[in-house]
This record gives C-alpha cells, sequence and structure tokens, in this order.
C-alpha cells in the first residue's frame, strides 16, 4: 500500500518554511508539485530545460553537478531526504548551470519560479527565512572551500566522514554517495581518495565496509 503524502507536512520538514506560520505554510501548498517521480540515473533538472524551481527531495537520494568545457564533471554537493535546492533559482533565471541527477529512485516536491515570486511579494517574512538560510549555507560553503585550500587530502576527507556521521546522528553510517562523486566534491583524484581512505583505517580512524562506515576516533 502506498503511504500517504501529506503536502502541508512535506512543506513543514523544509527547513526554510518549518518554522513559518500555519495559513502561509497552506499557500505553499497551494503552489507546490509533490511527488514527482525521478528514476534511478535519469536528469530531475538541467540547465534550460524550463524547469527552474525551488526543490525538495520527498525521498531518494540526489547529485547536483556542473560541467565543464570539456565536459569534466564537478559535484557540488549531495542531495538527501528533506534537503531543498534553487533558493538562488527565486532572484535570478540567467545562471542556470546546474544539473541534478537523481542516485536512486526519488521523488520531488517543487514550487516554481514565477508562483514563489508572487508569495514572497505578500510575505517578507517568507524573505527572513530564506535570508537565514542563505546564511547558513554561506557558512557551509566557506568550510568547505576552507577544507578544499587548506587541509591536505586525509585530513579533508576525515572532516567530511565525520560531518556525515553528524548528519545521520550516528558513527556508524552509509556513504551517501559514490566514492568518485565523493573524491569530486572534496577536489581530489578516485586514486587519492582510496589511499587515503586506507591510511585512515591503518591508523583506526574510521572502518570501512563498502559503503558503511564507522567513525572510531576524532
Amino acid at each position: 500500500m502506498t503511504q500517504h503524502h501529506d503536502e502541508l507536512n512535506c512543506i513543514s520538514h523544509v527547513p526554510i518554511f518549518k518554522n513559518l506560520p500555519l495559513e502561509l505554510r497552506r499557500d505553499l501548498v497551494h503552489i507546490s508539485t509533490h511527488q514527482q517521480f525521478f528514476k534511478k540515473g535519469s536528469l530531475m533538472h538541467s540547465p534550460g530545460d524550463g524547469r527552474l524551481s525551488v526543490m525538495s527531495l520527498d525521498s531518494g537520494k540526489a547529485k547536483i553537478y556542473s560541467l565543464s568545457e570539456d565536459g569534466h564533471e564537478q559535484v557540488i554537493s549531495l542531495m538527501q531526504q528533506g534537503d531543498i535546492n534553487g533558493e538562488e533559482n527565486l532572484f535570478d533565471t540567467e545562471n542556470d548551470d546546474l544539473f541534478i541527477e537523481a542516485l536512486e529512485d526519488s521523488t520531488a516536491c517543487s514550487i516554481n519560479y514565477s508562483d514563489f515570486q508572487k508569495l514572497l511579494l505578500k510575505s517578507p517574512e517568507l524573505s527572513l527565512h530564506l535570508l537565514n538560510e542563505f546564511g547558513r549555507r554561506l557558512v557551509t560553503a566557506q568550510k568547505n572551500a576552507v577544507r578544499r585550500n587548506s587541509m591536505e587530502a586525509g585530513p579533508r576527507l576525515f572532516a567530511t566522514l565525520v560531518d556525515y556521521a553528524d548528519e545521520a546522528g550516528s558513527n556508524t553510517f552509509t556513504l551517501p554517495l559514490k566514492k568518485k562523486d565523493l573524491a569530486s566534491l572534496l577536489g581530489i583524484t578516485p586514486e587519492t581518495l582510496s589511499r587515503e581512505f586506507t591510511k585512515l583505517k591503518k591508523e583506526g580512524y574510521i572502518t570501512a565496509k563498502g559503503k558503511q562506515i564507522t567513525i572510531l576516533k576524532q
């Protein structure tokens, strides 16, 4: 039996929406699309496809990436259940250069750019919540930039694994993306990633069985 999807609850679980007044969340439900299905490996969004929107991942996993001029894929971030992407689309429709690919069968809920703009005009409170969320993500982006620029590959990898453990609420967790995508996210080669995983295991920082990782010490 298919589990009932509560649209108001879905909106309420999106971090930037959950503390909004009930009436405003109901307004968001009215302009939103829910549980659109995407098969594993399919593109949930690509530049110029006309699906410019704020997207919340209702189930599954997805990766956000860009392509260089020579076709090299650069992973920007990973989306997991409840994550939202596309806040920038609320303010700028010109720089649509990112791809979103389903890493497993996924469903997504979305709010169209133009409909959301109309709602923003009615609600300064919603605008304030968005600004706060942008601030949080800016801190995360700055932290990742510091890792890329000032940390060696090993500490960079370990710090990222600790972040995943914190997100999972457990020292044992399943790596949420393929290792080649993790390498891309960290700005290192897959070969370097493999070497650093081996070092972390030998030095007693982690154990790893396939994609299951356990943090042993911090």
